[in-house]
């Protein structure tokens, strides 16, 4: 083998293989930290939930959870398929 299949068919695999759990969970954090991020930057979170509560408008506030709380769901039960995907070494 050429050191170009080496390294693709052997080094690569095992890289991957090492990295994908702690990647994925700094993916994760990324998504949830800059949720958080928006929502301070753009106003402090209690005068958002002052002005809802005002209005009488709570929903948003809701659907914005459930996506995230589907969008993160749906990125871990990715990231563990791939995990055990390629978890080939144990039994």
């Amino acid at each position: 083998m050429s050191r170009v299949q080496i390294f693709f068919r052997v080094v690569l695999l095992q890289v991957v293989k090492r990295i994908l759990a702690p990647m994925s969970n700094e993916i994760i954090t990324l998504v949830k930290d800059t949720a958080l991020a928006r929502v301070i930057m753009v106003a402090e979170i209690l005068k958002v939930a002052y002005d809802y509560a005002a209005e009488g408008l709570i929903w948003p506030l809701f659907y914005t959870a459930v996506y995230y709380l589907i969008f993160v769901g749906i990125l871990t039960l990715l990231f563990g398929f791939l995990e055990k995907k390629l978890n080939y070494f144990r039994v």
